[in-house]
């Protein structure tokens, strides 16, 4: 009689891949381009699941960053470029504070992903070790489990 198998989320250190653990420290320096590499050419399920999940943390980083830095920009007042003081808002006067406070916000919000993406891989790589794959707190899921 066969009994079913229980998945735990440790495995024994000779069964889990130094991919895995790697993946974390790597994408640090690579962002989402490392995670997203050994996500595709790995068929080790333990370093495809911590490599999903780097990826997911550092797209969605990305994503926040490139959606705050324009947004900021376009509710900024004015600029000094080559010492001159230029306008380099393209909305109506009403609008303008408006997009400087979303995008002081999503800018601050920005810093503390970043910050905190350092603090995550720390965490997912100790995690990792310990032969567990751990999620990255406030990721979108974009590559989701493919079983």
């Amino acid at each position: 009689m066969n009994t079913p198998s229980t998945t735990s989320d440790s495995e024994p250190i000779d069964e889990r891949s130094l991919g895995g653990i790697l993946v974390h420290p790597l994408a640090l320096f690579t962002a989402f381009v490392g995670p997203a590499v050994m996500y595709a050419v790995s068929d080790d399920e333990f370093t495809r699941e911590n490599a999903r999940h780097a990826f997911n943390w550092h797209v969605t980083v990305v994503v926040l960053a490139a959606i705050a830095f324009p947004i900021a920009l376009l509710g900024a007042d004015e600029a000094t470029i080559g010492g001159e003081s230029i306008d380099p808002s393209l909305l109506p006067s009403p609008l303008e504070p408006v997009f400087m406070v979303v995008g002081i916000l999503l800018l601050l919000v920005t810093t503390i992903a970043v910050l905190l993406t350092f603090a995550y891989a720390i965490v997912a790589t100790l995690k990792a070790v310990s032969g567990s794959v751990w999620s990255y707190p406030g990721a979108i899921d974009i590559v989701g489990r493919n079983r």
